[in-house]
């Protein structure tokens, strides 16, 4: 009953007790200054009094720290604990169905809050090199977590031929019925000029020649690139370990494979996800699944500084992907787009795998109920093996 009476009396007034309303320098503020600069209406001891008389009576301890809503605070602390989640689970929806031969690595090995706090950071980027098609024994695949790069740049690319109308597809769209009628003499007569030797001479003398009704022909899609660069200077010995697993990675994942008794023949490098954490990622495009085309290594970010290791004091990694597959609208609202793709992992999803069904041709209705079927499968033969174990 006394603390409701306080809290009447000081409305506005909040103390560290969530959920009660923060500061009640802010309701003095106007009148007398801050509580930490209030010298300038009253002696500093006079304020000092003050707070203390405003603790002993409330039993709440004053602050001068901003408001911070409930609401703020528990999304802040979901989102943390889903950052915290995908790390700990190495980017993957089911961590515990994880294959053992991936392996996580991130840097800053230390990472911080936006509030210099240990922790995840507030953005991240995830580069999952996904399983090949020809694994070998003991193949290591990566869950690779870095710091979100400066530039990040998106853009989608069409491609059109010109193309031009000539008098001879006109002449004969109209003697086919096409738009425009029946052909005329002069068409005619033009198409001759066109296909004999002096035509040009005729033309010159004749004081005409073919508009060639010029336009152009969408012929396709350019594939997407991507490019990102990181600066990594390692603060550890560690760190300068991890910074040299991350580069060893990148490279031997983007190089083929060999078999064969005399190694002629060549496996596909992995192809890659690369995914988006943090709020970020409700604002910004994914790649589809691609090909890691290109990894340079500055060893002498810093010069010739090295670390008493020889390890050196800054590491460059310049990343160039390439996707695998074209764009098309579907794609882009199903696997793209952050404006479709406010919610859920559907992007996430689309990547595992691989290009492999795409390349096929195989479609996703198609996927599915081959999915379905081997579901329903399993689970018969399921039933059948425990009815003979139960009639045994």
């Amino acid at each position: 009953m006394a603390f409701k009476k306080a809290r009447k009396a000081l409305s506005n007034y909040v103390g560290s007790v969530s959920g009660d309303i923060n500061s009640f320098a802010d309701k003095l503020s106007g009148r007398l200054g801050s509580l930490s600069n209030i010298s300038n209406s009253f002696d500093q001891r006079i304020s000092d009094g003050l707070s203390d008389l405003l603790t002993g009576a409330t039993g709440i301890r004053t602050s001068n720290i901003p408001a911070i809503s409930k609401e703020v605070m528990e999304m802040k602390g979901t989102n943390r604990e889903a950052r915290a989640s995908v790390l700990n689970g190495a980017g993957r929806e089911n961590p515990q169905d994880a294959p053992p031969q991936f392996k996580k690595m991130q840097f800053p090995t230390d990472w911080r809050t936006e509030n210099n706090e240990s922790g995840n950071l507030q953005n991240y980027i995830h580069f999952r090199s996904l399983k090949r098609k020809n694994t070998e024994a003991g193949e290591v695949n990566y869950d690779i977590f870095l710091y979100v790069p400066t530039d990040m740049t998106d853009a989608v690319s069409v491609s059109y031929a010109e193309g031009e109308k000539s008098i001879a597809d006109a002449v004969v769209s109209k003697m086919f019925g096409g738009a425009g009628g029946i052909a005329d003499m002069s068409e005619i007569k033009q198409i001759m000029l066109d296909n004999v030797d002096a035509g040009k001479i005729l033309k010159a003398a004749a004081g005409k020649t073919v508009n060639p009704m010029k336009f152009q022909m969408f012929s396709g899609v350019d594939m997407r690139t991507y490019s990102y660069s990181f600066e990594l200077y390692p603060e550890t010995q560690s760190d300068s370990e991890v910074i040299r697993e991350i580069a060893y990675a990148f490279k031997k994942s983007a190089l083929p494979g060999t078999t064969g008794a005399n190694k002629r023949i060549y496996t596909f490098p992995n192809e890659w996800a690369i995914r988006y954490h943090g709020p970020m990622k409700n604002w910004i495009d994914y790649p589809m699944v691609s090909v890691l085309t290109g990894v340079d290594v500055n060893y002498g970010l810093n010069g010739s500084q090295r670390m008493i290791d020889g390890a050196p004091s800054g590491v460059g990694i310049s990343l160039s992907f390439s996707e695998v597959v074209t764009l098309d609208r579907d794609k882009f609202d199903s696997r793209v787009a952050a404006f479709t793709n406010k919610t859920g992992t559907a992007r996430e999803q689309t990547q595992e795998g691989g290009s492999d069904k795409d390349i096929q041709g195989i479609a996703a209705s198609a996927v599915d109920d081959a999915s379905q079927a081997e579901a329903i499968t399993a689970a018969a033969r399921a039933a059948e093996a425990k009815a003979a174990e139960d009639n045994t």
